[in-house]
């Protein structure tokens, strides 16, 4: 698929919604599919989720013409925030989106309150985009599996960057992004 017919995909999705796409998700859509990585800089309520989420979702598309049919189980992206009360807008948001273009991809949420029984699923079977703290994102690191855990995925967001920055929190997720590029 072109650049063009992806951006369709997203189109008509904002279009059901009563939406038009920013300029600044539209470029985050284009970096991302041309393979660049960066810092995206918007304000609260702007509408970032869709700009990252989609580009995620529209690059492997890109890369699964066949996408609706059965697409690779696994996780895909791996979406940090230090704050938990934006974990569940992003889950609604990111599983709007997928559910709107009928790709049947999973959001789950890992942090200190999911349950030991959400946790075992999601061992057995990551959803395509996890939304984590870092701390458990440490967690996740340190498991046997990790290899494994991480193998497909082809992106990591950090929310709430500024949050992190010199506090221990920080420093985790620096290990933690170092352990996962290296």
């Amino acid at each position: 698929m072109n650049k063009t017919q992806l951006h369709k995909i997203a189109e008509d999705y904002f279009d059901q919604q009563g939406w038009e796409a920013f300029p600044f998700q539209k470029k985050t859509w284009d970096a991302f599919l041309a393979g660049k990585h960066g810092l995206l800089n918007a304000p609260t309520g702007s509408g970032k989720t869709y700009a990252l989420w989609v580009a995620v979702v529209l690059d492997y598309i890109k890369k699964h013409p066949d996408y609706k049919k059965k697409p690779k189980k696994g996780l895909k992206a791996i979406w940090i925030t230090p704050l938990r009360s934006l974990s569940q807008e992003i889950a609604q948001a990111s599983q709007r989106f997928v559910d709107g273009i009928d790709l049947p991809f999973t959001v789950g949420i890992r942090s200190g309150d999911t349950s030991t029984k959400e946790r075992t699923a999601q061992r057995k079977s990551m959803p395509d985009l996890l939304i984590t703290t870092p701390e458990s994102l440490h967690l996740l690191l340190g498991s046997k599996d990790h290899a494994k855990i991480f193998k497909d995925c082809q992106a990591i967001i950090i929310d709430e960057w500024h949050e992190l920055l010199g506090t221990k929190r920080g420093v985790q997720m620096e290990l933690g992004i170092s352990r996962l590029l290296g």
